[in-house]
């Protein structure tokens, strides 16, 4: 009787001991467990999780937009050319620069402009092909035909000179006279005409098929305009410019110009007679004057 009832004691101290165990399993484990599947449930921790994922995906949208944005490497150039807004710069040089630059500058005057027009063409006739029995054609020289304004052909006088150059880069010059004028409506296009020019090649070196490009003198009263030499006029980004001498500096200044005429180029706007503008070493003023504005430029 003892024996068994010291068994069921220890029966039910061994279930009751079973008991505590599952109990703490179960508020160790489950309880946090479920407590955290709750609390990922929830409206505001779905928020975050959201607001992370939306975060992330902005800045994945950024970095692909700049990665796809292509970057214009003259863009900073360009800032950097119209920092002063169009407005005038002047260039102050050291005695060493003076020294090295050399700048040379010459007063604007009043030139004379012939009228010309320019024009293209295309050798029909080699210089080294034989001399035709029939026909003002020989040997020696080559035959272009061009293309002109139908108004301007007619100021071209008969057997005046033009000179005829090569495309770039060749620098070969040719000198060539007018042959004759064909009929207007021998024009290939509406307002035009054709001119066939006989031009000197003793070199047998213009092919029939070359192209040539042309400049003849215009019959007209020549005009007075002011006027630059050629080398006192830089092509920039902002346009034509020239520098012109005030006292101890020089002053770039933005210029409109014209016709260009026997080395000299026309002033329309930006310079007045007498002004003196640098003619040699324009170049080299320009890169010194882009390399100080680090160091702030003057602006008028």
């Amino acid at each position: 009787m003892l024996a068994h009832t010291a068994s069921s004691e220890r029966k039910h101290s061994g279930d009751k001991s079973m008991t505590n165990w599952r109990s703490i399993l179960f508020y160790r484990c489950f309880v946090p467990g479920f407590a955290l599947l709750m609390a990922s449930c929830s409206p505001s921790s779905q928020n975050q999780e959201k607001e992370k994922l939306d975060s992330n995906t902005s800045a994945k949208e950024v970095t692909e937009a700049k990665a796809e944005t292509p970057v214009d490497p003259h863009e900073h150039e360009a800032d950097k050319e119209d920092h002063c807004d169009g407005k005038e710069e002047s260039l102050t040089l050291t005695p060493e620069e003076t020294l090295a630059l050399a700048p040379e500058s010459n007063p604007v005057v009043k030139h004379e402009f012939v009228q010309t027009a320019s024009f293209s063409g295309q050798i029909y006739r080699g210089a080294g092909e034989a001399s035709l029995r029939h026909g003002r054609e020989r040997q020696g020289s080559a035959y272009a035909s061009c293309l002109l304004a139908a108004e301007a052909a007619e100021s071209v006088a008969n057997n005046v000179e033009a000179q005829f150059y090569r495309p770039p880069p060749s620098t070969d010059q040719f000198t060539g006279s007018l042959l004759r004028k064909e009929d207007e409506e021998s024009g290939w296009r509406a307002g035009q005409r054709e001119l066939l020019w006989e031009i000197k090649d003793p070199a047998l070196s213009l092919q029939v098929g070359d192209i040539v490009t042309g400049s003849v003198t215009l019959n007209g009263q020549p005009r007075m305009a002011l006027a630059v030499p050629n080398d006192a006029v830089l092509t920039t980004a902002t346009g034509p410019v020239v520098y012109l001498h005030q006292e101890n500096y020089w002053l770039r200044r933005i210029v409109k110009i014209g016709a260009q005429d026997r080395g000299w180029t026309e002033i329309l706007e930006g310079l007045q007679e007498a002004d003196e503008v640098a003619i040699r070493s324009v170049d080299a003023l320009y890169l010194l004057e882009r390399k100080k504005e680090g160091g702030g430029g003057h602006c008028h």
